[in-house]
């Protein structure tokens, strides 16, 4: 699929649209175009799952935040804030709390039991 796709254009609505009018745009068009519903239109389908992706990426606000941001690309992520503004301090002490215990059930067997 193109990457360069203008999510509210596929909708049909503006960039300040509330949820309630995302909903609403994202139903009468899902109806139009789903494949149950288009049998004979060979690219209802690909219409359906672009409006799907548009629906589910602006009716999230932290996917819509992301997306809003001027230089949007999906397919590559900016990682450069992770690195410059965290310390590894918070990465280790995760790592430990996940590997400290990594098998929480393991019991020792009774004393004596292997003799």
């Amino acid at each position: 699929m193109n990457e360069n796709k203008d999510y509210y254009e596929l909708l049909g609505i503006e960039k300040d649209s509330t949820e309630e009018e995302i909903k609403l745009a994202y139903r009468k068009l899902a109806k139009k175009y789903h494949p149950d519903v288009n049998k004979t239109d060979p690219k209802a389908k690909e219409k359906f799952i672009e409006i799907k992706e548009a629906y589910e990426t602006l009716i999230d606000p932290i996917k819509r935040g992301i997306y809003d941001q001027p230089i949007y690309n999906p397919q590559n992520p900016d990682w450069s804030d992770l690195f410059r503004t965290s310390d590894f301090r918070t990465f280790i002490e995760i790592m430990r709390r996940i590997y400290r215990n990594s098998n929480p059930s393991y019991k020792p067997p009774p004393e004596g039991m292997y003799v």
